[in-house]
């Protein structure tokens, strides 16, 4: 294991492959700070470039976007009180308040601080957990890994958005999308309509860009979105706490790093739900508690910590198990799929040195996030000034040479605007994306799973329940259901109480 690191290692500081790490990192950030943009959204922007790069270099870009993103989205969050991404939006509990008081410089280099500090947490998880894990996932069968897809699609659609059904549509919605095309086991056409250019299925490049990217053009252009122009100040100082305000905050930013891990392990949580668990710990933990809710130091290190510490943790299932943690690796296991790496457990097998080169690269993402967010803090505010009508036509033209650029045809591109309207309906009416695109990427896995699992049990489908694997996945599933479903009616209940 230490020579096929050090080989990664070997990998990520060769000149094209560290360049590219750095910019990921700073496309990132850049991205991150923007309200309304995330991580999601920057990984699909490069997704043309990455489709033609070698596929080790390509995927640490990508990880050097999903960890800048989630450190750039609390620049946003400190000095304009808007959350450049969701997993920041605990963080301006604290730093917009400390920012108020003339301290905006200091939270964002506690903010750099902690996410350090949990990015390499997470890393070292990513390192010790994932190989364990892929060893246990070869002894899956079939049936277990329909059963995982099914699991995998519950967990998103329930933590995607706070009515359920809404998610389970969207995840039953990418599953019916997964089946238009050709039939692989009886290689009839299906749901083509007499169209050659649906005979393969819809493109998934243009997919993932019309759903994330088209529709928040079309969501932020339709509510007239802020320019930032209410940022006061030209430059943003005194960005690093003293020593002894790091030393403070230090055991707040380990704890909030494992919380992340953790969370960040089970598939379709992610940083928001990871960074307001962490503030809620910290507080309960802290010997100065009131100082909460109005500029603590502690609390916006439990948040950044919390949520970098979700890179490494939802990496694990998305690499292991091809299931992944959040809406970034959504996107990313669609990259995977574009640059031919089949993620699973026969990925640290047949692809050991793209693992390793992701395992030295998260190591060396967390130096360049440190460096590149303290620098990127100063010039912070003149980015986050650039007009909406300036921003958005430039992502505009970007999502379309983006999925023109992939076969060069002018169908793309219209897939992409045909599911930018698909994605600006479902954010006005609250059907979360992630699930739509998760059931798109695993429906053919699925599919061919759960053919080769009656295969073998000549279509008894008892064979789903009588596997302990895959019944215990099935479980987990119903048993997420009932939860949400619970805490949505104990939700609608307080509220119609309190109504009345």
């Amino acid at each position: 294991m230490l020579s096929a690191l050090l080989s990664g290692f070997a990998t990520v500081f060769q000149p094209a492959c560290f360049l590219f790490m750095l910019f990921g990192v700073v496309e990132g950030i850049v991205i991150g700070a923007l309200p309304g943009l995330s991580g999601s959204i920057g990984i699909i922007l490069l997704l043309p470039l990455v489709y033609r790069m070698p596929s080790d270099i390509a995927l640490v870009m990508l990880c050097g976007v999903f960890c800048g993103s989630m450190f750039g989205g609390s620049v946003s969050a400190v000095l304009l009180n808007t959350p450049g991404t969701p997993s920041a939006a605990a963080t301006l509990l604290d730093g917009y308040p400390l920012a108020k008081k003339g301290y905006g410089g200091k939270a964002i280099g506690t903010a750099a601080i902690a996410s350090f500090v949990g990015g390499i947490i997470s890393t070292l998880c990513l390192i010790l957990i994932a190989p364990q894990l892929s060893k246990i996932a070869l002894q899956f069968h079939a049936a277990d890994y329909f059963s995982l897809t099914v699991f995998g699609l519950t967990m998103v659609a329930v933590s995607s958005g706070k009515n359920i059904f809404k998610g389970l549509i969207s995840a039953a919605a990418g599953l019916f999308i997964a089946t238009v095309g050709t039939d692989p086991i009886l290689g009839a056409s299906r749901f083509t309509f007499g169209n050659h250019y649906l005979m393969n299925g819809f493109p998934l490049l243009p997919v993932l860009i019309g759903i994330f990217a088209v529709s928040e053009v079309l969501s932020q252009v339709g509510s007239h979105g802020k320019d930032g122009s209410d940022i006061k100040g030209k430059q943003v100082k005194n960005l690093l706490p003293t020593f002894q305000e790091i030393k403070s905050f230090f055991k707040i930013s380990v704890l909030g790093g494992i919380l992340g891990v953790l969370i960040g392990i089970i598939p379709g949580t992610g940083g928001a739900i990871s960074a307001f668990l962490a503030y809620d710990v910290a507080k309960k933990v802290s010997k100065r508690p009131e100082e909460f809710g109005n500029g603590s130091l502690e609390g916006i290190a439990a948040c950044e910590s919390s949520n970098n510490g979700t890179t490494g943790g939802a990496l694990i299932p998305m690499l292991t198990l091809g299931v992944p943690g959040d809406v970034v690796t959504s996107v990313m296991l669609g990259a995977l799929v574009l640059i031919g790496v089949k993620p699973g457990p026969l990925l640290f097998v047949e692809n050991a040195n793209i693992v390793y080169a992701i395992f030295a690269g998260m190591f060396v993402i967390q130096f360049l996030m440190l460096a590149v967010g303290l620098g990127f803090a100063r010039v912070a505010p003149y980015v986050l000034k650039v007009p909406i009508n300036i921003l958005m036509p430039i992502i505009l033209i970007l999502c379309i040479v983006g999925a023109y650029s992939q076969s060069n045809q002018v169908y793309h591109i219209l897939v992409a605007l045909i599911f930018g309207l698909v994605g600006l309906f479902m954010k006005k009416y609250g059907y979360p994306g992630a699930p739509l695109i998760l059931g798109i990427v695993l429906g053919p896995m699925a599919e061919q799973n759960l053919n080769r699992a009656l295969q073998i049990s000549k279509n008894d489908w008892t064979i789903l329940f009588s596997r302990p694997i895959s019944l215990a996945f099935l479980l987990l599933a119903a048993v997420f259901i009932l939860m949400q479903i619970r805490s949505t009616y104990r939700q609608s209940k307080a509220k119609s109480q309190v109504a009345v």
